[in-house]
């Protein structure tokens, strides 16, 4: 529960400005988050960058998509930082990470804690 309290914390910190769906193509600049089904409540999670982002922002935002998509708790493996290259006219670098999420338990249902009369 503490663990859950910082990441929300730390999450209204950092606003929801620079938090989107990928909306384009990061070597033109777009940024965001994006996924791809593997199967049922698995997922290829990518969070793409400016080329002056932290991959630690990335990250931030790669466990925040996570725990928009899984309802209950969720593993990730597989977790890659690289940085994109495509040369047009002019170069373009941006960082991305990448992680491979399943989700792992169903949410709790809050009204079935208490069961019986009191």
């Amino acid at each position: 529960m503490f663990r859950l309290t910082i990441l929300l914390l730390f999450f209204g910190m950092m606003g929801c400005s620079s938090y989107q769906q990928l909306d384009g193509y990061p070597h033109n600049g777009a940024s965001g988050y994006s996924e791809k089904v593997l199967a049922e409540k698995t997922f290829l999670v990518r969070v793409d960058g400016r080329n002056n982002e932290s991959y630690e922002s990335l990250r931030i935002k790669l466990l925040r998509r996570a725990a928009e998509l899984c309802a209950g708790s969720f593993e990730l493996s597989d977790y890659t930082m690289k940085q994109g290259f495509v040369i047009h006219a002019k170069r373009v670098h941006w960082p991305y990470v990448t992680a491979n999420l399943a989700c792992t338990n169903p949410p709790v249902d809050k009204s079935v804690l208490i069961s019986g009369g009191v």
